[in-house]
């Protein structure tokens, strides 16, 4: 198989396969709107998934299962081949998904009405695991330059600590401002952590959605050491979109930090992994590297076309710079508009995006975000929508 813009660029249905993106949606706002919103990709997958699956269906029992040696080693191999980081099978656990880890984490290191950090604008579900276990939420938001770049505040960092935070949720690379964070932010962001002993949990899902050759910094090669608190998170699901199949895992070079997490995962029953999940995963791992070069000069390509039709159609739009992950964020204050508003009108024009006040209600408002993982001629016609929604 040639994973090339021509393997990319086809269409497929995802129809009647009980698909949020495009299913659920059509049960909200009926037929003919272009999904550009919750984080998956309408790629075909590498075709060594679909057959290590279907080979396994083939065989009339499924029953209880259990994480097997081979699969684990090819996704360690899968993180020293693609990240140069070294782990080991004592160094992991397996998760259902990356949101698992982060609330299991809350639930495991900190007490309620402890604070946790977090950088707005920021993925959702950072908020909703602090808020939903009743710790509480120490906003540290990001710097934005006039050209939409984002920057860590660190100053803001370091207050929070000295303000009794214990702990710290980081998206690295980050969703949805597209930042791929380097060497020296996170290693000094992590000299101030450790000063004030602040565990870090860190959301790595978006880790192989990176543009430039080693972009992506794993935290675990930031803090190296035994007794370092970090825990990094990460799934094979955003990156060969097997998101329903629920396999993620979260690594540790300190085991007694997984060890405390597993205990909470099992108290409240999560013992088991997905046949399927561990399948796939361990054909993504070991067979997916040639798609996933193919997609990420695809998704570089439909960013470009995005950022072209932006400046064509609205010119006063800032499109930040794309670094890492599938996502487009788009700063349209100049237009007046809140998300709110955006969203009606964008629902009127044929296209729905996800709002930029589910990362935060502030530094979220007058933004969207796009989801770029489709066909490129999909990404015009949003652009095309947009224009048509913000000019009326």
């Amino acid at each position: 198989m040639k994973y090339d813009k021509a393997f990319f660029d086809q269409p497929f249905d995802r129809h009647g396969t009980a698909c949020i993106k495009w299913d659920s949606m059509e049960e909200r706002l009926g037929k003919g709107v272009n999904p550009m919103f919750v984080a998956d990709m309408d790629f075909i997958c590498p075709e060594e998934i679909t057959k290590a699956m279907v080979e396994r269906a083939a065989h009339p029992a499924y029953g209880y299962t259990e994480q097997t040696k081979r699969a684990t080693q090819a996704m360690l191999d899968f993180m020293q081949r693609r990240h140069h980081v070294s782990l080991t099978e004592e160094e992991q656990i397996m998760l259902p998904c990356v949101v698992t880890g982060l609330r299991a984490a809350t639930l495991s290191y900190t007490q309620p009405g402890d604070g946790i950090i977090i950088q707005p604008p920021v993925y959702g579900p950072f908020y909703f695991s602090i808020r939903d276990n009743e710790r509480k939420i120490m906003e540290c938001p990001l710097r934005c330059d006039t050209n939409g770049r984002y920057t860590m505040n660190l100053e803001l960092v370091e207050e929070a600590c000295q303000n009794g935070a214990k702990m710290m949720m980081l998206c690295n690379p980050h969703n949805p401002v597209g930042r791929a964070w380097s060497r020296e932010e996170l290693q000094a962001l992590w000299q101030v952590l450790k000063r004030y002993d602040v565990l870090l949990i860190s959301d790595e899902i978006h880790e192989d959605f990176v543009f430039e050759k080693d972009a992506f910094v794993p935290m675990l090669t930031v803090a190296t050491d035994s007794a370092d608190k970090v825990i990094a998170l990460t799934s094979a699901s955003k990156t060969f979109n097997l998101a329903g199949l629920q396999q993620a895992v979260a690594f540790a070079h300190n085991t007694s930090l997984l060890k405390a997490m597993q205990n909470t995962m099992h108290a409240v029953g999560v013992v088991q992994g997905n046949i399927f999940g561990m399948i796939a995963a361990e054909a993504a791992y070991t067979y997916g590297d040639e798609w996933l070069d193919g997609m990420l000069a695809y998704i570089r390509e439909g960013e470009q076309i995005l950022r072209r039709e932006l400046a064509q159609r609205l010119p006063q739009a800032v499109l930040t710079p794309l670094e890492a992950t599938y996502l487009g964020w788009i700063d349209l204050t100049a237009y007046g508009f809140t998300v709110e508003q955006l969203q009606e009108r964008c629902h009127r024009a044929g296209v729905e995006f996800t709002g930029g006040t589910f990362f935060g209600e502030t530094l979220g408002e007058h933004h969207l975000r796009i989801n770029l993982a489709c066909p490129h001629d999909r990404v015009i016609k949003a652009a095309e929508s947009l224009e048509k929604a913000i000019k009326g």
